[in-house]
Parts: structure tokens; sequence; C-alpha cells
């Protein structure tokens, strides 16, 4: 059986006072407050933090110029809160690899990534161009270089400097920021 205080329904309001509105209003706006500065700082450190990789490809391009050459032009910075653009490089890359006792093959799909939609355009008009020095990289790679993951990375990097370094010497512009595999098969 319940006991008569277990019942008590505080009736004439003696009990316990409620919280003040201005109270409960002041603690919701610093709470809404905290977590849009956690936010905003969090979205800040993303949006900014670039690639260790790409920017150490960007330094090697700017340092392999020869001295009284000039220095490839450095890229256009876009906004970061722009979204990005990809352009495939169709069909699929399918090389053989050299130096080889057995038949060994590579065949790699690429897109190429910029923030910038004149880039994109100057890239599908120099496709052909693009498509063939890249094939010329792929084909002089060796299987055992490829393989591993750092091999993997270093062939992206190249390739971006190849692609950027032929924009820059037919359209004067270098506007590629990433190359990604879409798809890489060795065997």
């Amino acid at each position: 059986m319940a006991k008569k205080d277990d019942l008590d329904l505080d009736v004439e309001g003696k009990g316990k006072k409620k919280p003040s509105k201005l109270k409960l209003i002041i603690i919701i706006l610093v709470s809404v407050l905290l977590l849009a500065g956690i936010g905003g700082g969090a979205a800040w450190y993303f949006l900014e933090m670039q690639n260790p990789f790409v920017a150490q490809v960007d330094a090697d391009v700017e340092q392999a110029a020869p001295e009284g050459e000039e220095k490839p032009a450095k890229k256009k910075k876009k906004k970061s809160n722009e979204p990005p653009l990809f352009v495939g490089l169709d069909p699929a890359f399918v090389v053989s690899f050299k130096d080889q006792s057995q038949a060994r093959f590579m065949q790699v799909s690429m897109e190429l990534m910029s923030r910038d939609p004149e880039v994109i355009e100057i890239v599908d008009k120099y496709k052909p161009m693009l498509r063939n020095n890249l094939l010329l990289l792929l084909s002089s790679q060796k299987y055992e270089d490829v393989v591993t993951r750092e091999g993997k990375e270093r062939l992206l990097g190249q390739a971006l400097e190849e692609v950027n370094s032929t924009l820059h010497n037919e359209a004067g512009i270098d506007g590629i920021e990433a190359v990604y595999f879409t798809a890489f098969v060795a065997q």
C-alpha cells in the first residue's frame, strides 16, 4: 500500500519552485552559442587544412624549374567553400609494364579535380593530349613500384604534375588540384 507522502500532489503549490523562464532562456542561449562556436571552429579547421601530399607536390614543382627558366605559374587559389568539380579521363588507361619476363598489365581509371569550371572546360579541350602524356607516364612504370600504397601515391603526384605541366604549356593554366584513381588493377 502506498504511503500518504507518496501520493502528495502538491495541489497548494507549496513544493519546489520552477526555475524562472529567464534562467532557462540564458542556459539555452549559452548552450547554442557554445555549440555554434565549436561547430564553426571544426568547420574552419577541416576546410583550411591542406592535404600534405598535394602541398609536397607543389613544392617539388616549384623547386624543379632550373635557374634562368620561368617557374610554373602558381595555381589560382579558389575559395575552399566552392564545390569540387570532376572530369573523368575515359576510357580507362591500359598499359603493359616494362622490363618484365612475363606479361603484366595495368588498367587505371582517373578523374581530375578542380574548383574552377573554366579549368574543367579547358581539360575537355586538351583531353587527347593529357591522355597521351599520362599513357606515356603510366607505361614507364615498373610493376614493383606501383603495387604498394606509396608507389600509387607517388604515381598520383607524378600524374598531377604531368597534367598541370601540360595545361600550363598549352593553355597557360594549371588549376587541377588533385588526380584520383577511380579504378586500379595491376597484374
